[in-house]
């Protein structure tokens, strides 16, 4: 697996992550005060159950000490600064025009003027521990918070000497790591298509780019030797490459339909070609092994692993996985996910996973995953909520 290089263009990033001209969204914007972003991705599920919860649009804003780019699916779902520099200025015009009304400091950082501003500010502050070791030294800024929530109870005897003279909590709730809300599906058409698809074996190739089609199709052919009924779900990365997708595998001999032509997978298609849009939490149900377009070649981007592993699709990937980097090492880390280094390994892995037991083993890992948090997620949602009521009450 190949990690993603440093930002060359880290001035630029600055510039643009630094920029105070976007405007805050209407509803409630919960801010996520972090050193570099990695476990970002649990905050945009705090964000989606609380909206839930709330029925009202909940926003995250992020910041971050550092420049370097979020895992894209957190990017399009977040808005991301830079920290304002530690002056009284900056600070006054950053909380004057975000105007929050959460704040969630995820590990230490070293921000001490900005929280303690945020704190005079009356927002609500609450603190996430993620020490990777617990450190000597316990910020003082931690006496502003509402609350702090440990991973471990070794986190928890850290912090509770701190907050002696405080009526801040310290509550030890497991620890908060990058996680992703599942994509959803239309449940109707979920089962019209196990319907259909009447048993028949399935993986998914999701996200893949032209260039990457003829290794997916010679994978496709490999694996359909060992399983006649074998069904290939493509996505293409672009819903507008969809026609000529078809095209290519229809010219390799294999029978294909178009979803946008409103095709279905009948029993004689080898190759569905589904070209539409917010659909990707059916394909990911429907298929037990999915294979991560845009992860072959450097130019690509590498399609998000945390949405197939978080519904129990066993993940396959190139060695190119980009800014998502962080998410494919934690799933490798686990055992959740598989690297393959081209057609023919691909077809292999497909084949091999065509075993219920082999597919089930990987994805029970990556699941594991992308839910480990969960828990946390639940007690934060729970907390803040309970907080925006107390506001809210006269």
């Amino acid at each position: 697996m190949r990690l993603a290089p440093g930002k060359s263009e880290g001035s630029e990033a600055a510039e643009r992550l630094g920029k105070a001209e976007v405007a805050r969204p209407e509803g409630c914007l919960l801010w996520l005060i972090t050193r570099n972003g990695h476990d970002a991705g649990s905050v945009l599920s705090i964000c989606k159950e609380l909206s839930f919860l709330r029925e009202e649009p909940v926003h995250c804003l992020v910041t971050t000490e550092s420049d370097r780019a979020l895992v894209p699916n957190v990017a399009k779902g977040v808005i991301h600064q830079l920290t304002p520099v530690d002056t009284h200025g900056s600070i006054a015009r950053f909380l004057d025009h975000w105007h929050p009304d959460l704040g969630l400091v995820l590990g230490e950082v070293d921000s001490p003027r900005l929280i303690q501003a945020a704190a005079r500010a009356d927002v609500p502050l609450f603190y996430v521990a993620r020490e990777r070791g617990v450190p000597h030294r316990v910020p003082a800024y931690l006496k502003l918070m509402r609350a702090c929530f440990a991973g471990s109870a070794a986190e928890a005897r850290w912090l509770r000497p701190a907050m002696d003279d405080t009526r801040t909590e310290v509550e030890i709730t497991g620890p908060l790591k990058d996680s992703v809300h599942a994509p959803g599906c239309n449940e109707a058409e979920c089962d019209a298509m196990v319907t259909l698809l009447s048993g028949r074996p399935v993986w998914l190739a999701a996200g893949v780019q032209m260039s990457e089609i003829p290794l997916i199709e010679a994978a496709h052919r490999r694996a359909f030797r060992a399983a006649h009924r074998l069904l290939l779900i493509l996505v293409p990365d672009d819903p507008e490459n969809g026609p000529a997708a078809r095209d290519a595998m229809e010219t390799a001999g294999w029978r294909t339909a178009l979803r946008s032509d409103g095709d279905d997978p009948e029993e004689d298609i080898q190759v569905y070609i589904a070209d539409t849009e917010e659909e990707m939490g059916l394909w990911y149900r429907l298929a037990p092994t999915s294979f991560m377009g845009g992860s072959f070649w450097t130019e690509g981007v590498a399609t998000d692993p945390f949405d197939p592993a978080s519904l129990g699709s066993a993940v396959l990937h190139g060695p190119e996985v980009g800014d998502v980097a962080p998410r494919y090492l934690a799933l490798a880390e686990a055992g959740g996910a598989l690297e393959v280094t081209g057609s023919e390994d691909l077809g292999e892995a497909v084949q091999s996973l065509l075993a219920p037991d082999r597919a089930a083993a990987l994805a029970q890992a990556g699941w594991a995953v992308t839910t480990e948090s969960a828990g946390v997620v639940e007690r934060l949602v729970e907390v803040m909520d309970q907080t925006l009521l107390d506001a809210e009450t006269p």
